[in-house]
């Protein structure tokens, strides 16, 4: 552009006319229920429901919690090991325990072998020369 403004002129200098709204007769007396009707719309995204926009049966509610807090209970129990089960688990390596009763063993017997060495040494028995 010659001005050096950046935009470019526009072509028509009319101005646009705004649309005249026809009337619509309310004066007519219709049958359709509006207070009463159900509005759903065509679009997706508005015809999803949410928050506080639906009303909930409280029978309905009742029955999806109490089956949400069975499936919680379930699932707790299922984690949960048995008493019994618990205990001779933790019980089992002490009865089993047989690496550790035989380094008891060797132990025992190196404090033996320390205190009375003489055990060790085999006594000189004298043969009589016949």
């Amino acid at each position: 552009p010659p001005g050096g403004s950046g935009r470019a002129k526009a072509r028509r200098t009319l101005k646009k006319r705004r649309k005249r709204k026809k009337d619509v007769a309310t004066n007519e007396k219709d049958d359709f229920p509006w207070d009463t009707a159900d509005i759903r719309p065509l679009v997706r995204s508005s015809r999803i429901e949410a928050g506080e926009d639906y009303w909930i049966d409280e029978e309905d509610l009742k029955k999806s919690l109490e089956r949400d807090e069975a499936i919680a209970n379930r699932k707790a129990m299922e984690g949960e090991i048995p008493k019994e089960k618990l205990r001779t688990e933790v019980v089992a390596p002490y009865k089993q325990n047989w690496i550790g009763l035989f380094s008891v063993g060797i132990v025992t017997l190196a404090v033996i072998i320390n205190k009375f060495p003489e055990l060790l040494q085999t006594p000189v028995i004298p043969i009589p020369d016949l």
